[in-house]
C-alpha cells in the first residue's frame, strides 16, 4: 500500500485528465518572422520533433556545451569518493583514529566520529540545496557555481592541512556544501540548454564524469593503499587538480537563457542563444527565445494569482512556500521521490560506508571492493544512458527500485548464515555489486527528476527543496548506519543483516512509485508544465498529448509538410 503522504499527494494533485481535445474561445497571436506565435498555448518548436540522432548533429554545439558542463561532476565524484573511502588507509586511521582496536591493539577510528563525520556532510549538501537556489535565481546559474567552487576550495585546504579529527569534520561540512549544490545544479543547469530529444542522455552522461570521478579516486586510493598504506596526503592533493578542472568549466559555460528570461536580461537571453544555435540552417534566434520567455512569462502569471506581485528578497522567501502546494507541490514531491527511494534503499552501505561494509562482511580487500562498485556504477551509467530516452525514465526507476528490494532481502537472508565460508562471501559480494547496479540506476534518475519535474520559473528552488530532502534522509542514515554495521560503543553489530531492515522500510514506497513515477521523457519545458497544469496521470505521461504537440501538428498539416 501507499504511504499516507504520497496517497495524499495523489489524492490532491491528479485528478482524472481533461478530455485531450483543446479547448479555446479566444487565441491572440503574432508573428515573429512568420511564425505564429500563441499566447494561450506555448509554441513547441519544429526542432523539438527530430530524430535523436539528428538532433545530436543538428545541435551538436549545444551538446557539446552540456557535455563541458558535465565535466565538474568528476571532480564531484572524485571528493566525495575520496573522502569516504579514505577512513579505511591506515595512515588515515593512524593520524584521526581516537580509539583502540581491541583486535590488533592499534588505533581505530570511533563510530560517533564515523557518524559525526558523514552526519555533518550530509548537513552541508542540504544547506547547500537549500541555499544556493536563491542565489542561481537572483545573481545566475554561473555566480551560484562560483561561490560552490570556494566551498570546495575551503574543503580541500581543511583536508590537506589540517590533522585533527574536528579540523576534517570541518572540511566534510564544506565538502558536504560543496558537492551538494554542485548535484542539484548542473543538472538544472543542463536541462536548462540542452534539447528535449536528447537531455536524458545528456543527464545521465553528467552521472557517468560522477561514477569516472569515483573510480578514479577508487584506483588512486588502490595504487596508494598498496604501495604506500600509511600515505593518505597525496591522494588528497589529488583534489587540488578537480578543482582547477572545475573552475576552467565555470570559466566558460554560458549563462543560462531561463535565468535571463526570467530576470528580463532578453538581449543577453537572445546573445547565448545566438552562441550556441545560431549557425543552425533554419534556426531562428528571435523565435526559439520567444518559446523560452512565453514559458517563463506563463508561469509567473500563475504565481501573481497566488502571490500577487513580487516585492523583493523577503518576499521571495516567503514564496518558497509555493513549492509545497497544489500542483508544484506534487511536482517537488516527485522530484524528491527518486532520492528518497534510493537512500531507504541502503544507498548509504554501499557509498558514504562501502569500504566498512567490506570489513563487516569479510571482504580480504575494501578498496578493491569500493573499486568494483565504481565500475559497476559507471557500467550501469553508460547503459542507462543509451536506453533512457528510448525507454523512458518510469520504466528505469522501477527496474532499479524491484532490483534494490530484491537484492536487499537476498544480502540479508545470506547474512543470516554463521561462518560464512570464502565461496559465501563471494556471493555477498556479487550480490552487493547487483544492489549497487540498482541504486545507480535510482541515483542517476534521481539527478535528472530533480532538473526535470520543477516548473520553468521554480526549476532552481524545486531542484534545491527536493535535493535537500533526499540529503535529509542521508543525514539520517549517514549516522545510523555505522551503528548497524559495528558493535563498538553500543552499535546493534547488524552486518549483512542490516539490508534487511532497508528491505522492510523501502517496501511501501517501493509500492507507492507505481502510482507516483511519470515519464518526462523528451518533453520540453512547457510540455511538461501543461501536463502537471492539467493533472496527468504519471502512469499516462509517456502517451499523452500535449495542446503544443497539437498545435505543431496542426501548423504542419496547413504547410502540408506531415
Amino acid at each position: 500500500m501507499t504511504t499516507p503522504i504520497a496517497r495524499q499527494a495523489i489524492d490532491e494533485a491528479i485528478v482524472p485528465a481533461i478530455d485531450d481535445k483543446p479547448q479555446i474561445d479566444h487565441v491572440e497571436t503574432y508573428e515573429v518572422e512568420g511564425k505564429h506565435v500563441n499566447h494561450d498555448i506555448v509554441t513547441k518548436s519544429s526542432f523539438e520533433d527530430l530524430p535523436w540522432k539528428k538532433t545530436w548533429v543538428v545541435f551538436r554545439k549545444t551538446a557539446l556545451m552540456c557535455i563541458f558542463a558535465s565535466f565538474s561532476a568528476a571532480a564531484d565524484g572524485f571528493q566525495i569518493s575520496m573522502t569516504s573511502n579514505i577512513v579505511a588507509n591506515k595512515g588515515f586511521i593512524q593520524t584521526y583514529g581516537t580509539t583502540i582496536n581491541a583486535k590488533t591493539g592499534g588505533p581505530a577510528l570511533a563510530s560517533n566520529i564515523l557518524a559525526a563525520w558523514g552526519g555533518i556532510q550530509s548537513a552541508g549538501q542540504g544547506i547547500g540545496m537549500l541555499t544556493q537556489h536563491f542565489v542561481a535565481d537572483r545573481l545566475g546559474r554561473k555566480a551560484a557555481f562560483y561561490t560552490l567552487w570556494v566551498s570546495l576550495l575551503i574543503a580541500v585546504a581543511l583536508e590537506s592541512f589540517g590533522r585533527n579529527w574536528k579540523t576534517w569534520l570541518c572540511a566534510k561540512l564544506f565538502s558536504g556544501f560543496g558537492v551538494g549544490s554542485v548535484q542539484f545544479m548542473t543538472g538544472m543547469y543542463m536541462t536548462e540548454l540542452a534539447p528535449a530529444k536528447i537531455r536524458g542522455f545528456l543527464l545521465i552522461f553528467y552521472s557517468a564524469w560522477y561514477g569516472i570521478g569515483q573510480l578514479c579516486s577508487s584506483v588512486a586510493l588502490k595504487v596508494m593503499n598498496d604501495k604506500h598504506p600509511f600515505n593518505y596526503l597525496t591522494p588528497i592533493y589529488t583534489e587540488w587538480a578537480m578543482l582547477g578542472l572545475m573552475a576552467i568549466v565555470y570559466f566558460f559555460i554560458p549563462e543560462s537563457p531561463f535565468w535571463c528570461a526570467n530576470t528580463g536580461r532578453h538581449d543577453q537571453g537572445r546573445a547565448i542563444i545566438k552562441r550556441l544555435n545560431g549557425g543552425i540552417e533554419g534556426y531562428d534566434v528571435d523565435y526559439h527565445y520567444d518559446i523560452i520567455k512565453q514559458s517563463v512569462e506563463k508561469e509567473k502569471s500563475y504565481q501573481k494569482e497566488i502571490d500577487g506581485e513580487s516585492h523583493g528578497f523577503i518576499q521571495e522567501l516567503r514564496n518558497v512556500k509555493e513549492v509545497f502546494i497544489g500542483v508544484n507541490g506534487f511536482r517537488t514531491l516527485i522530484a524528491f521521490w527518486p532520492a528518497c527511494v534510493q537512500q531507504i534503499g541502503g544507498l548509504a552501505v554501499l557509498s558514504s560506508y562501502s569500504s566498512y561494509f567490506a570489513q563487516q562482511a569479510g571482504f580480504g580487500d575494501p578498496f578493491l571492493f569500493s573499486l568494483l562498485l565504481a565500475l559497476v556504477a559507471i557500467v550501469c551509467t553508460l547503459v542507462e544512458a543509451s536506453l533512457i530516452d528510448l525507454i523512458g525514465r518510469r520504466s528505469l526507476f522501477l527496474i532499479g527500485a524491484c532490483t534494490v528490494w530484491v537484492m536487499c532481502m537476498v544480502v540479508g537472508g545470506l547474512g543470516l548464515m554463521a561462518n560464512r565460508s570464502s565461496a559465501v562471501n563471494k556471493l555477498v559480494l556479487v550480490f552487493s555489486l547487483f544492489w549497487r547496479l540498482g541504486s545507480t540506476l535510482l541515483g542517476n534518475l534521481g539527478w535528472a527528476y530533480i532538473a526535470e519535474a520543477g516548473s520553468s520559473r521554480l526549476r532552481a528552488k524545486t531542484a534545491g527543496i527536493a535535493a535537500a530532502g533526499g540529503v535529509c534522509l542521508g543525514l539520517v542514515f549517514n549516522t545510523s548506519v555505522p551503528y548497524m554495521l559495528n558493535a563498538a560503543n553500543g552499535g546493534a553489530n547488524w552486518g549483512l543483516k542490516t539490508a534487511f531492515f532497508f528491505a522492510g522500510i523501502s517496501t511501501p514506497f517501493l509500492v507507492a512509485s507505481f502510482f507516483l513515477i511519470p515519464d518526462t521523457s523528451r518533453r520540453t519545458a512547457a510540455e511538461l508544465d501543461e501536463m502537471f497544469r492539467k493533472k496527468i496521470r504519471p502512469w499516462r505521461f509517456r502517451s499523452y498529448v500535449t495542446d503544443a504537440q497539437k498545435a505543431l501538428n496542426e501548423e504542419r498539416e496547413r504547410n502540408g509538410t506531415m
